[in-house]
């Protein structure tokens, strides 16, 4: 009996010491993990990620500075040319030329749609297109007054002879 006593204190002994280096074991691994986890989702990484999405905005910046200067020179040519346009000079050209340059400026905005700056670009084409409209159409009617100033004063000759004819025969 006191043999089965020590045999079962011995098992009891060595199950508490592999049970021991078990959860001892279980322990230092979950601590690894719980390292390795917070050490890669840790602030370098997304310092990194940061920076990269600042440099990409930077890039996005430089790259609509740049075109922004060159759309600048058209938009100062467009302005000229419909600021000395005339109509009354039979010149198609001209006004399929400012046409294309506002649907050339428009086109960027609706290529870049994703970027609310590029907005500025449809709103100068849409701006100058009604400016363009307006000036073709002051034109017509400055013309249409015109003629009816020289109607008015044709109508008025006409009557003032015939005011003069009514005296003359009386």
């Amino acid at each position: 009996m006191a043999q089965e006593k020590n045999n079962k204190n011995t098992r009891n002994q060595r199950e508490r010491t592999a049970g021991f280096i078990y959860v001892s074991l279980m322990f230092i691994a979950a601590t690894l993990i719980c390292c390795l986890c917070l050490s890669y989702y840790s602030g370098s990484n997304k310092e990194v990620s940061r920076k990269e999405f600042a440099i990409a905005k930077m890039e996005r910046i430089s790259r609509f500075q740049s075109m922004q200067d060159k759309q600048m020179i058209i938009v100062d040519s467009i302005f000229n040319k419909i600021r000395m346009f005339n109509p009354s000079v039979q010149a198609s050209y001209e006004e399929n030329d400012i046409k294309y340059y506002l649907n050339k400026i428009k086109r960027l905005y609706e290529e870049n749609s994703y970027d609310k700056r590029y907005k500025i670009f449809f709103q100068v084409s849409d701006f100058y297109n009604m400016w363009f409209a307006d000036r073709k159409e002051l034109w017509s009617k400055n013309r249409n007054i015109e003629g009816f100033k020289k109607n008015l004063e044709a109508c008025e000759i006409g009557l003032q002879k015939k005011k003069d004819e009514l005296k003359n025969t009386k």
